[in-house]
């Protein structure tokens, strides 16, 4: 009878998890100094900390016993990440994002996504509004430090390829192209481009016809009666060749998909308009083309589990922000990766995902944990003075 040799056991600890994120940070603070209490090892801890529990640098260090004032944290932090290296920290922050990118997502053409998230900005520094960009009102503002990303899915988890700071004067065309260049020296080959409704643009569906990406680009409703809310007419979904800006000599001609579906509205069941820009796309069907764009961002948006792992802070240094956000991003490809390898469960034909066994608020509670251990987690309370009326 042949033996079947057994594989070691694969296990993975808090204390493991956590020193993965750990050198990560450590690498992106390598050439910053290391104080009597702030070093480099300290901030990123105190910083992971403060993101998966989603509360303020401040607010962590008050948790923990060894380690600085946020006060320290933060003029630490503010010292290294000046806002004229944007750039180069955007460079590091890309080089991070791929340390544990999965090689299987090279073995075969991706879809992949890309969108822009705001964060409200409050400043009326002139300085710091040369790096705010102008939106619709939300929030009580209209100023906003803006973020692009472009991700893939994963077993239906966002895996974050790049990230890029937007600035005011950067068109969504310039920010399309800074993305996927970053794709392109990944070695990944895109099967199809999912955009949302920031990019529909001239520039943007001009520059894209160029290219030979089948492409679904979300359209904006614009006007009251005319604009492309003129186009929803009828009871069925449609396909049509619409013109922008027509009867100016900017107009230009694409192929948009209307489709109308149903959705929850105040407990009632109502028609609602959808539009898609669509490029090299042939003989597909607007239910197809809804379904697919779906896929892409309604399965886990990548911001909806950026709101789990990002640290809170009224700081208004986009350097600092931008850190915030891209470790918050950091955190969420390792849980993609180490999902993929310790939760695999062998099947007929291949492998599976056993999605439960490891999951984001498993992911933050291991990080979280094996920090409380290294610093101590604050559990008594000493009074001043002895107390009145007792």
């Amino acid at each position: 009878m042949k033996t079947r040799k057994r594989l070691q056991t694969l296990q993975l600890t808090h204390t493991e998890a956590h020193a993965l994120i750990a050198t990560q940070l450590t690498t992106l603070f390598a050439e910053m100094p290391t104080g009597y209490s702030c070093g480099p090892e300290v901030v990123s801890d105190i910083v992971v900390k403060a993101s998966v529990d989603g509360v303020s640098i401040e607010a962590t260090t008050r948790e923990l016993v060894t380690t600085p004032s946020g006060a320290c944290v933060r003029d630490y932090l503010n010292d290294q990440l000046a806002v004229e290296q944007l750039s180069q920290w955007e460079a590091h922050l890309n080089a991070q994002l791929r340390q544990h990118l999965p090689r299987r997502l090279r073995r075969r053409a991706q879809a992949v996504a890309v969108d822009f998230h705001d964060e409200p900005f409050y400043g009326k520094t002139p300085l710091l509004q040369l790096y705010a960009c102008r939106g619709p009102a939300k929030s009580g503002t209209t100023w906003f430090y803006r973020i692009a990303t472009v991700y893939v899915l994963h077993h239906q988890v966002p895996y974050t390829l790049a990230l890029a700071f937007v600035l005011p004067e950067d068109s969504p065309a310039s920010v399309l192209r800074r993305l996927l260049a970053q794709v392109v020296a990944l070695d990944i080959a895109v099967a199809g481009l999912y955009l949302d409704k920031g990019f529909c643009g001239e520039a943007v569906i001009a520059y894209l016809q160029t290219q030979t990406y089948p492409t679904i680009l979300a359209c904006p409703l614009r006007g009251k009666t005319g604009g492309t809310r003129a186009l929803c007419v009828g009871r069925r979904s449609y396909t049509t060749q619409y013109t922008f800006k027509a009867g100016t000599p900017a107009a230009y001609e694409t192929t948009v998909v209307v489709v109308r579906t149903y959705a929850l509205r105040h407990g009632q069941r109502r028609a609602v308009w959808l539009l898609y820009v669509t490029l090299h796309l042939a003989d597909v069907t607007p239910a197809t083309i809804q379904a697919r764009y779906r896929a892409r961002f309604g399965i886990e948006g990548s911001y909806r589990s950026l709101r789990e792992t990002h640290a809170s802070t009224t700081a208004r240094n986009p350097a600092l922000r931008f850190f915030l956000s891209g470790v918050a991003f950091l955190i969420l490809n390792l849980w993609v990766a180490l999902r993929w390898c310790f939760c695999q469960r062998p099947r007929r034909g291949g492998r599976q995902v056993a999605q439960a066994e490891y999951s984001l608020t498993r992911h933050r509670t291991f990080l979280r944990r094996a920090i409380e251990d290294r610093y101590g987690l604050v559990l008594t309370l000493t009074a001043w003075v002895p107390p009145l009326d007792v």
